[in-house]
């Protein structure tokens, strides 16, 4: 459930807000440089992230050890919790927000000290100090940002509130404003719409201000021009994989072409924040049609008692989620314009937001990145304690495809003490290797149920784009169509 639909908002021209989903986290994130871009207040919220930073620098500088009191004043103004208020980030399960602890801000002291030494004395953007650093990325950085500018993101949601007459409630909110020269945080009581799912404040975010990565990141500093004699003496081409560990020890060795690049990037014309039409990584366009399609094609009634009703309510939302995707144009919400694949997580999205309104006719609830002990399952379906089965989803191509299906999703069954998974395949594409692993995967799947002593199920869902009628006519009788993109 949306925002808007929560509280029956109809969108008008100057409504510039992320319209938040109110049940499950957008891994979307706030871009510091974007809120030079919006101009006006969020330009002087620029200059208050900086402000802070640098007088975090100056403790940095000033410590004498990491017991000192200049040392402990930094860590408490670097902590930076999970701003759970506003549904976005990494967050595995809902909306509630994990936090950044100590280690955390130990780790941002530290990336501060290493700018410092290399004569960065002063900060110009934050998202150096996740260059310089392997344990801060895009999430800490939008935290970091929506800790320091949260005063101006409430009274932006209140603005909000009061124009379309949504009722505010008092919360307590955590770090709600800074003091900087007492190094202390102030948690604050303020009005807020309150999450009905949650009973928690909502604080809206501009949409200009959001992007999948900060424009500042470690990798696009890698790949830029600033290190063609990085790549060129280690053999590399622009785009190739490298660690962050590696981008992070090239960085410490060589921070002036940090602070170079990044004043390179202010003066781009290309910076933008997230596409929410195109929706490029499948996170924002997930859940409208497939639960209107859900509420179009309702399923028979019955009680879920048991692990077999389970298994064939399962069975029945697994079948109309292949009918969504083949037949009724599910498939162009994993695509992109041009032509690319969304990534496997839009897969997941896609699910859910069919799958969960079904469910929770029957009182079954479907929790996504459940972990396990052994990492996350993609979903847990469960009625009640003793009644669950555990699904995973998986591109048929994806290179760990057999993995999960072999390793994986058996772990996650015996982390839970239940009996019952199902793989979920999905279809992209029509190669050879394509075709083989569908038609292993019967065998594959008995073997493992075997070998394992646990009941396994699968589905093969076909997301493949129908070729168009010109390209049709070019196929002769016998010929299997080209391959399109790439892996």
């Amino acid at each position: 459930m949306r925002f808007t639909e929560t509280f029956g908002i109809t969108r008008v021209a100057e409504d510039d807000w992320f319209d938040p989903h109110l049940t499950v986290d957008t891994k979307l994130f706030i871009d510091p440089l974007l809120l030079l871009e919006g101009g006006g207040i969020w330009s002087t919220a620029h200059d208050e992230l900086i402000a802070h930073f640098v007088h975090c620098y100056g403790l940095v500088a000033k410590a004498t050890s990491s017991k000192s009191v200049s040392a402990q004043a930094a860590r408490r103004l670097l902590t930076f919790p999970e701003p759970f208020e506003l549904g976005l980030g990494y967050t595995a399960i809902g909306t509630r927000g994990s936090g950044a602890g100590d280690r955390f801000a130990a780790r941002m002291a530290d990336g501060i000290a290493v700018a410092i030494a290399a004569g960065l004395t002063q900060p110009e953007h934050i998202e150096e100090i996740g260059i310089l650093n392997e344990g801060i990325g895009a999430d800490r950085i939008s935290d970091a940002t929506a800790n320091v500018i949260k005063g101006r993101l409430i009274a932006y949601t209140q603005e909000v509130a009061r124009r379309h007459h949504v009722p505010l409630d008092t919360h307590k909110v955590r770090h709600s404003r800074v003091s900087l020269d007492a190094a202390r945080w102030h948690d604050e009581e303020v009005e807020l719409p309150t999450n009905p799912a949650t009973g928690r404040p909502i604080i809206l975010v501009p949409e200009f201000i959001l992007g999948g990565l900060p424009t500042l990141n470690a990798d696009d500093w890698f790949d830029s021009h600033f290190n063609d004699d990085i790549r060129l003496s280690l053999n590399l081409k622009v785009g190739q994989a490298v660690s962050k560990s590696s981008i992070v020890a090239f960085a410490r060795q060589r921070p002036e072409r940090v602070r170079e690049w990044a004043r390179a990037q202010t003066s781009r014309e290309d910076l933008m924040s997230y596409d929410f039409g195109g929706d490029p990584l499948g996170v924002v366009q997930w859940d409208r049609e497939p639960a209107r399609f859900a509420a179009e094609h309702p399923l028979r009634m019955r009680v879920v008692a048991t692990t077999k009703d389970l298994v064939e309510l399962v069975a029945e939302v697994v079948d109309q989620f292949r009918h969504f995707v083949e037949e009724q144009r599910g498939w162009s919400l994993l695509w992109n314009d041009d032509g690319s694949e969304k990534p496997e997580e839009a897969i997941q999205l896609l699910l859910l937001g069919l799958a969960q309104p079904y469910l929770r006719q029957f009182n079954v609830e479907l929790d996504r990145e459940v972990e396990l002990g052994r990492g996350p399952v993609d979903f847990k379906a469960s009625s009640g304690t003793s009644v669950r089965l555990l699904i995973e989803v998986k591109k048929l191509h994806n290179g760990k495809f057999w993995n999960g299906l072999r390793h994986q999703l058996p772990s996650y069954i015996n982390s839970d003490g239940a009996s019952e998974g199902w793989l979920i395949a999905v279809q992209y594409r029509s190669n050879r290797a394509a075709v083989l692993r569908l038609k292993a995967l019967p065998a594959e799947v008995a073997a493992v149920a075997d070998a394992t002593g646990t009941s396994l199920y699968y589905s093969a869902v076909d997301a493949r784009r129908p070729l168009s009628a010109s390209k049709i006519e070019d196929i002769q009788p016998g010929e299997a169509p080209e391959e399109e993109g790439s892996e």
